[in-house]
């Protein structure tokens, strides 16, 4: 103990002087901290990462008293409203001020500068662009920039976004920058830390392993008919409330979390909360402040509080369906049981959708176990970097914004890490496109482009600032007995369609639509039994290939490694695992691939994950007349098909007239931000063909013709 006061002289005492010892992350990382070093660390879920690096930046930053020393950056406002609460006193002890900006709050400006400034990516755009002289003083004075859970940034436009930011502020700033990451789940350091890195010095990689173990408990939730599925889930919840107090129920859509959250409330004798991202920022903070002091409750949540949000010690994480990633499932189990060795995970294959279409739980069921295996085995997805054009162009109008105008050699002077897909010629494509759009005006004589009245329309409406997927929302407002109460955020496009009588499940409960205005929709509380529920048009997130591949490994391992997993399932859970591997198992321990006739279709089990049986899926409907279904580890037609014909001579122009063809579908499935419809159109299908790894899936399809198993047994 001593050793490491001597090392955090000055703040030891604030952050980690009640403890006999630090923990093994915060070990690692201090020294290195100390050092100037730049460092990616990873380690598991409440393993003091935190910490770990604040408290040695906070011992440098009473160095530099009266200046802004580290930027803090977190992937959500939720999660940085969260730092806020768990840091803000500590740093006050030691005599450091910490602020906050985000698009909700901004506590930047005061009489003391923060030493440290916790922020989002998209904030730290605004002030870079467009905030006022202080703010830009604040930044020209980092030194330290933190990125928490730095696997939510890698291989999207966000952290493309965040790469282009770090450069600026350190153009800004005119000094090299200590570049920190944190996470608990990343499948390739030495590709993330070069991520991190950017232009300054190389990222050291410190990986702390969890030594907590695992159990999985996999259920089949059933009823009669779908009237009664509100009281099998209730049933389902409440054998797990029997031997925990508090529960955190994880659900792959908001719509799921909705119906659960209103099915579960009339049914069980506990408090059932509700936390999503489009939810208001104040009901979710309550919602986070109540969970974390009630003894017993469950909480209905998406992906949002996979994140390090504190909400208190968790007894038990349950799963309505089986997420889609390793590391989503990582994130999500590592929420639970904090304080004891073993991760318990609850995890329910449903039989319905909320909506009462039938859903597929054996599909749930294989995913839990794959998951399981790969969780056990350090077996993460990786992701691919693709060409993000919408991010050039996103930050040629920051830029504009910045300077009043744009040079054609503006960003590659700005942004010196340079981007393996960005030359001169595409940002002046760029810019030519948004001079024909109006948005720009192009001064030859100068060789500037210049804003307009619609690039300063766009920018009122903040489109500059962000590259996240999604649409324009309208906001949901309950009439309360005092006043009005703002609860979420639904998309334009479902609220136009609404009309005052219509009875809807918005914010986890009935409410009665009183009025429609062009950006808001009033509604009343109503206990109702048949309600709609809200739709948000979300394209689901896609399978990896290397999951799908798990499912593989799953149906064809030896029985005693199958017993060796740490899963325990109900009477239908063995009984369904029991009968694929019999039915699939011996043929794929000898051939990559499947194809079977099934309750009359063709199947093919190619298990490629969702985006390969996408662009095969949408291959068989070109050059054929079946009818095709898919998930991510099958395909089903409505009769059989000449496959080795159909992926004859398959290259990657094949599979990108495919998706010429079938253009709108593709942006629907790929969530694409709003500035994307800006670009050129020939950057706009490099940047789908990017995304979609067409090189790869073609390689994929042609091992699949090449493969023997397209033999219907």
């Amino acid at each position: 103990m001593q050793q490491w006061r001597k090392f955090l002289p000055r703040v030891y005492d604030t952050f980690f002087g009640n403890r006999r010892d630090l923990l093994p992350s915060q070990k690692v990382a201090i020294p290195i901290v100390l050092e100037g070093k730049n460092l990616l660390l990873i380690a598991p879920t409440g393993a003091g990462k935190t910490e770990a690096v604040v408290a040695p930046l906070a011992e440098k930053a009473l160095d530099f008293r009266g200046q802004t020393y580290a930027l803090y950056i977190a992937p959500t406002r939720a999660l940085a409203n969260d730092l806020e609460v768990r840091l803000k006193e500590r740093l006050e002890r030691c005599g450091l001020r910490l602020a906050i900006r985000h698009g909700e709050r901004n506590t930047v400006q005061g009489k003391q500068p923060p030493a440290f400034i916790l922020t989002t990516p998209e904030s730290l755009e605004v002030m870079l662009s467009v905030m006022p002289e202080y703010a830009r003083e604040r930044l020209r004075e980092v030194r330290a920039v933190v990125v928490d859970e730095v696997h939510q940034f890698f291989g999207t436009r966000r952290g493309l976004q965040l790469v282009c930011l770090l450069e600026r502020l350190k153009h800004h700033a005119q000094h090299p920058l200590q570049r920190i990451g944190l996470s608990a789940t990343v499948a390739e350091p030495e590709r993330v830390a070069k991520f991190l890195q950017g232009s300054d010095e190389p990222v050291q990689v410190a990986s702390v392993k969890g030594q907590r173990q695992l159990q999985v408990y996999i259920s089949f939730v059933v009823s009669p008919t779908p009237d009664d599925f509100g009281d099998a889930a209730a049933e389902w919840l409440n054998e797990i409330l029997a031997d925990h107090r508090k529960v955190l129920l994880f659900a792959n859509t908001r719509a799921t979390c909705d119906w659960l959250c209103w099915q579960l409330s009339e049914r069980l004798s506990v408090p059932v909360l509700l936390h999503y991202s489009s939810l208001h920022r104040n009901y979710r903070e309550w919602v986070e402040k109540t969970f974390r002091q009630t003894q017993r409750a469950v909480c209905v949540a998406t992906s949002t509080l996979e994140l390090g949000i504190d909400i208190g010690d968790i007894d038990a994480v349950a799963l309505w369906g089986a997420p889609h990633s390793v590391t989503s499932f990582l994130q999500r189990l590592g929420r639970g049981n904090r304080r004891t060795d073993t991760s318990i995970v609850y995890a329910a294959c449903p039989e319905w959708h909320p909506s009462g279409a039938p859903a597929d739980p054996d599909d749930d069921l294989l995913r839990f176990v794959a998951l399981t295996y790969c969780a056990l085995n350090d077996e993460m997805e990786t992701r691919s970097e693709p060409h993000y054009y919408s991010v050039l162009l996103q930050q040629l109008l920051a830029l504009c914004c910045r300077y009043g105008c744009i040079a054609p050699d503006a960003f590659l002077a700005t942004v010196s890490h340079r981007l393996p897909f960005c030359d001169e010629k595409t940002l002046s494509d760029i810019l030519d496109a948004l001079t024909e759009k109006g948005i720009l005006e192009r001064d030859v004589r100068r060789d500037l482009w210049l804003p307009n009245d619609e690039f300063h329309a766009w920018q009122a409406k903040g489109l500059f600032w962000s590259n996240i997927g999604g649409q324009e929302s309208a906001i949901v407002i309950g009439e309360g007995k005092e006043q009005p109460i703002p609860l979420a955020e639904i998309p334009s496009q479902y609220a136009q369609g609404l009309r005052p009588g219509k009875i809807v499940v918005l914010a986890g409960k009935p409410r009665l639509v009183t009025r429609v205005e062009s950006q808001s929709v009033w509604v009343t509380d109503l206990e109702h039994e048949d309600a709609e529920l809200a739709k948000y048009f979300a394209p689901p997130e896609p399978t990896p290939q290397s999951v799908a591949q798990a499912i593989r490994t799953v149906l064809t391992m030896p029985n005693e490694a199958l017993r060796e997993l740490p899963v325990f399932y109900d009477d239908w859970a063995r009984q369904q695992l029991r009968w694929w591997r019999q039915y699939l198992g011996e043929r794929l321990k000898v051939k990559p691939w499947v194809a079977d006739l099934r309750n009359g279709r063709w199947v093919l089990y190619t298990f490629g994950g969702s985006i390969v049986n996408w662009l095969l899926s949408d291959l068989l409907r070109e050059m054929t007349t079946v009818s095709v279904n898919a998930d991510a580890w099958r395909i089903s037609c409505s009769h059989k098909i000449p496959l080795e014909q159909v992926l004859k001579d398959l290259s990657v122009g094949v599979l990108e007239r495919v998706v010429e063809k079938r253009w709108r579908d593709y942006l629907r499935r790929l969530a694409l931000p709003p500035l994307f419809d800006s670009l050129p159109e020939h950057l706009k299908q490099r940047e789908v063909f990017s995304v979609l790894e067409l090189p790869r899936v073609a390689e994929t399809l042609r091992n699949l013709a090449d493969s023997s198993a397209l033999t219907v047994e």
